[in-house]
């Protein structure tokens, strides 16, 4: 009786035993689960990006643009600039008649046409066999406060220059006669003074010939002043 009693007590503390460590088991798994899935799961705390969104009032702002930019380019074309507006070339100055240039005065009084210029001992001859030269007389008044050239040989910015204006756009240059008395260039001329002399041309044969109009032309600068002579 004794040895049953004994075995009951030790089977009641095997069975109290076994119990124990099963629940502590059980418990141990069911903390490993949570942990598990604490790391899955995503922090309460973690920043989430939001998407960038436009600012309507910015694109409003660019459509607006936009249509302002196209409305300019429209009324341009619409309104287009006006061009600048060339003044008319004024017309020639009859023979005898004077002209004003920057500090000159200039009087063209009158032209012919010659196969050569003889000053005493000294003829001067076109250079090309068959050309001639036209003869243009002329006065140069200077307005001007200081003694001034007119017709330098080699001129500078605003000197006065000379050429034969022909048909369609021809020119042709003074010719220098140097050694002759009468020959304008390089004329020193005082203030409120003058000087009246030649200025030589040489001209084709062709050109001497024709009827078709002759001018000169005395220029100083961008001024310009023309004279029909023929």
């Amino acid at each position: 009786m004794k040895r049953k009693v004994i075995t009951i007590l030790l089977m009641c503390a095997l069975s109290v035993n076994f119990t124990a460590c099963g629940n502590s088991s059980s418990e141990n798994n069911v903390s490993s689960k949570e942990s598990e899935e604490k790391k899955e799961a995503p922090a309460d705390n973690a920043e989430i990006s939001e998407p960038e969104t436009s600012n309507p009032e910015d694109s409003s702002q660019e459509t607006d643009d936009s249509k302002e930019d196209e409305k300019t380019q429209s009324e341009e074309s619409d309104n287009p600039q006006p061009e600048e507006e060339t003044q008319p070339e004024e017309p020639p100055y009859e023979m005898n008649t004077s002209a004003a240039l920057k500090d000159w005065t200039i009087t063209v009084t009158d032209a012919q046409i010659v196969d050569s210029i003889s000053s005493g001992y000294i003829v001067f001859s076109p250079n090309e066999e068959g050309n001639k030269f036209i003869q243009v007389y002329a006065t140069a008044e200077n307005n001007g406060k200081q003694a001034d050239n007119f017709l330098p040989s080699f001129g500078m910015g605003d000197d006065v220059n000379a050429k034969i204006l022909y048909s369609d756009g021809y020119e042709f240059s003074a010719t220098n006669l140097m050694g002759y008395d009468n020959d304008l260039h390089d004329s020193n001329i005082n203030p409120l003074s003058s000087q009246t002399g030649e200025i030589a041309f040489e001209i084709p044969s062709t050109v001497a010939d024709s009827a078709d109009e002759l001018l000169i032309q005395f220029s100083s600068g961008n001024d310009k002043i023309k004279f029909k002579i023929r």
